[in-house]
């Protein structure tokens, strides 16, 4: 019985380290998404730094779908791209709100929850590649109207300084 508990318990860690890590990703994914329609179809060159901050603020707040929705109306992604956050974004509500109801035998079965935890995974590594796909894309557009790669890097030296300063 106590190495049954046990065996429940570490899977139980373990699918909640993974699924923490998964949902922190999505996270990551929605801001940058968010930031990336701002940048190219509601920011104009000059219009400063604090109306760019309050265009950001008001597309994080909107649902993730919401963003993707937009970026597909806008025809800012490739067809391959639109099809990617299609996908992931249908992971990604199965994830936030049937995985644990789908998955219940996780907990208790080696079988399921490598099944849990492949799916968890996938999620994980897909928003963590797209992530970096819509970077790309940042860079390109921002270098394609004049800025530079050194500002990049200084600005995001600067961001990363402000950050580690807050914690």
């Amino acid at each position: 019985m106590l190495k049954t508990l046990i065996q429940r318990s570490d899977r139980l860690a373990e699918i909640a380290q993974r699924l923490g890590f998964a949902l922190w990703q999505l996270q990551e994914l929605e801001g940058a998404t968010a930031q990336y329609f701002v940048l190219r179809a509601r920011a104009s060159r000059g219009m400063g730094i604090r109306e760019g901050a309050t265009l950001i603020n008001k597309a994080q707040s909107k649902t993730f779908g919401a963003t993707v929705c937009e970026l597909k109306k806008t025809g800012l992604l490739s067809a391959n791209l639109e099809k990617r956050f299609e996908d992931l974004l249908k992971e990604r509500n199965w994830l936030v709100h049937a995985s644990r109801a789908t998955s219940r035998n996780a907990v208790n079965n080696d079988a399921s929850m490598h099944r849990l935890l492949v799916r968890v995974d996938s999620i994980a590594d897909e928003a963590t590649t797209l992530l970096k796909e819509l970077e790309i894309l940042a860079v390109q557009y921002v270098t394609e109207h004049g800025v530079s790669m050194q500002d990049i890097a200084a600005e995001t030296d600067r961001l990363l300084d402000h950050w580690h300063a807050e914690i």
